[in-house]
């Protein structure tokens, strides 16, 4: 009996179980902010009125009295939807998940040496935060690079 590509089993790598299960995790936990604002929003404006006033208490106030708290609870949970499919989608070896999840680390990489370059925090915790995201963003582009997990995403499926 002659293999073929749609007959080979392809046995799921742990790294890609574990991209696609932190997806899903952080999905579920983007929903349950964005869910979670919802309902209490009220609370949270009324117990900002009760506290002294200064500049940060003034701008949380502004965020939640206008349109941008509930434009901030559908982004959580549209974006914490869209981790889920797509961390099922790694999970499933789907070709755009793994292109979906390269543009991703690409930009998280972009966005933290955007943000090491632009922000006036601390030196050190911009350090540290900044380096741990370049190192893992860079790890995960490697691996997702490796012949191996390409060969996971780029199989022929039968369903």
């Amino acid at each position: 009996m002659a293999l073929t590509l749609s007959t080979i089993y392809y046995k799921r790598p742990l790294g890609v179980t574990l991209r696609g299960l932190f997806y899903i995790i952080e999905g579920a936990i983007a929903i349950f902010c964005g869910l979670l604002l919802s309902t209490t929003n009220q609370y949270i404006e009324t117990y900002l009125n009760r506290l002294p006033q200064s500049y940060e208490i003034s701008t949380l106030l502004q965020i939640f009295d206008g349109g941008l708290s509930y434009s901030l609870i559908i982004w959580l949970i549209v974006a914490g939807s869209a981790g889920i499919i797509i961390g099922i989608g790694v999970l499933k070896g789907k070709r755009w998940a793994w292109k979906i999840t390269i543009i991703q680390t690409f930009l998280s990489i972009a966005t933290g040496l955007i943000y090491f370059s632009h922000t006036n925090t601390v030196p050190t915790s911009k350090l540290i935060g900044t380096s741990f995201q370049l190192i893992m963003g860079i790890v995960i582009i490697c691996y997702f690079f490796q012949p191996h997990i390409r060969a996971y995403f780029n199989r022929v499926s039968t369903s």
